[in-house]
């Protein structure tokens, strides 16, 4: 049990340290953009991946457990969430839009990344 509790933990750290320099990254790129394209891209790209997991790899409890540790830390539903609510404060049909692709999109990363 503990052995599980460390590999999430660190599983969830590595990820929460790549989409901190991920985000830092593609913020300095897309500068000045309104929409949250570092979001969005880490949302989608981490859907694909949770999908690329769970449809391709063994199912091996290490590999699972550490793997959606890894993707749950770099992906951040909440962020979307309150960056969807900031937008729609200020641009309305910009906020459906990132709201409606984030999730078409992200399902649509997931199934390819299962299916492949």
């Amino acid at each position: 049990m503990i052995q599980s509790v460390l590999i999430v933990g660190l599983g969830a750290a590595v990820g929460s340290l790549i989409r901190y320099g991920v985000t830092n990254g593609l913020k300095k790129l897309f500068n000045g953009i309104a929409f949250p394209v570092a979001t969005f891209l880490i949302n989608i790209t981490g859907s694909f991946l949770l999908g690329l997991v769970n449809g391709q790899l063994p199912k091996n409890t290490f590999i699972l457990a550490f793997s959606i540790a890894v993707l749950g830390g770099y992906t951040t539903f909440s962020t979307y969430m309150n960056e969807t609510v900031q937008l729609s404060t200020k641009k309305k049909v910009m906020a459906y839009s990132y709201y409606l692709l984030s999730a078409l999109l992200g399902i649509l990363a997931a199934l390819l990344g299962y299916m492949i």
